[in-house]
């Protein structure tokens, strides 16, 4: 075998979506998660094929493992300073 690379070390060979574009710029203006920890990932609140998606009212902005907590059912404690 010639690449013998795993695939996520692979360098991007192709542009980025469209979906990959929109929730780009939605992290772009959310940078923040819930928990405190940078925003890397969009999480939907309604389902695929639903008209409303990709709004922002309907996204959240979260970090990779509040994005599995939620998939996965649990809740996530937030903690808040008062200042």
């Amino acid at each position: 075998m010639s690449n013998t690379k795993p695939w996520r070390a692979k360098t991007r060979t192709t542009k980025p979506s469209s979906r990959q574009k929109r929730n780009g710029l939605f992290l772009d203006r959310h940078p923040q998660c819930r928990c405190g920890a940078p925003a890397t990932e969009a999480h939907h609140d309604l389902p695929k094929g639903h008209p409303n998606r990709n709004d922002d009212q309907n996204m959240q902005a979260v970090c990779r493992q509040c994005h599995i907590e939620i998939h996965r059912g649990m809740t996530v404690t937030i903690s808040v300073s008062a200042a």
